[in-house]
């Protein structure tokens, strides 16, 4: 019983740190074909139209990029971040499961134990009661 309740505690942590993981790579990703989408709007579909762009432009699509670059590296970052603390937890768990296990094993030691001592006692024969004697006649 406690096995299933730590399996189902897995599996649901298990679950729970898998979303946040696609969750996080979907949004990274999303970021990444915006700007690629933005960058290919801006140069026309990979035509040479670098000499038809404004230099403000030019700016504004350099500042896009290094927005885009930062927040890239702080998904990056917080992704490695949920990672560490899923690895974390995984370490906790396996751990209480290990300790969990030990002390069941224990506790089949101990009635294991017991059932041999109520055992042993269950065998030890009964004292026979005798016929109790009966008083000396008195004579009179």
């Amino acid at each position: 019983m406690v096995d299933a309740s730590f399996s189902r505690q897995r599996y649901l942590e298990d679950r729970v740190g898998g979303v946040r993981q696609r969750w996080i790579f979907a949004v990274a990703v999303a970021l990444i074909l915006i700007g690629l989408g933005y960058v290919l709007l801006q140069r026309g579909f990979g035509g040479n139209s670098a000499s038809v762009v404004p230099s403000a432009t030019v700016t504004a699509r350099d500042h896009v990029s290094d927005e885009l670059l930062e927040t890239t590296k702080g998904l990056q970052a917080t992704q490695q971040q949920t990672v560490d603390e899923l690895q974390v937890i995984q370490d906790q768990l396996a751990a209480q499961k290990a300790e969990t296990k030990k002390l069941s094993e224990q506790i089949a030691t101990v009635t294991e134990k017991l059932q041999a001592l109520q055992q042993s006692v269950a065998d030890i024969p009964t004292p026979s009661v005798a016929t109790p004697v009966s008083p000396p006649k008195s004579r009179h």
